[in-house]
């Protein structure tokens, strides 16, 4: 999909991970690396023509060190800098590739630590996004 292949380009301009191998889909367990989930879109506006707003749902999921409370906190760190990165790149608008797209805006929240590794050397750390784009 389009839509998933721009998130991708996105996000690998992204300062916070730029030494972290994309997947999508998936995720390292035992070594530093970030995952793009699609969480499904939906239609959330259409006009008599036919045109619609989509928003499309996205999970951002990193495995980053936690062997001590230093790396811990700059895991938090780093959610909260992912976030804020996302916004910036709300205000400059987001380039779709796709025929008939247009962005509209693209969000970011609920960054978290959400599981560990079966060693307790990584863990995962979460923020959920949303693009909303028009497709005529």
């Amino acid at each position: 999909m389009a839509v998933l292949n721009d998130i991708r380009a996105l996000f690998a301009q992204c300062p916070a991970l730029k030494d972290l191998e994309a997947r999508t889909d998936q995720l390292e367990t035992d070594a530093e690396g970030y995952g793009i989930f699609p969480a499904g879109s939906v239609v959330i506006e259409q006009d008599m023509r036919g045109a619609a707003t989509w928003q499309y749902h996205f999970i951002i999921a990193a495995t980053r060190m936690t062997a001590d409370d230093v790396m811990r906190l700059d895991n938090c760190n780093f959610t909260e800098e992912l976030q804020d990165w996302v916004q910036q790149q709300n205000r400059k608008g987001v380039p779709l590739s796709g025929d008939g797209l247009s962005f509209v805006s693209i969000s970011a929240s609920n960054g978290a630590f959400t599981d560990w590794d079966e060693n307790f050397q990584y863990g995962v750390y979460k923020i959920q996004g949303t693009l909303i784009y028009e497709k005529e």
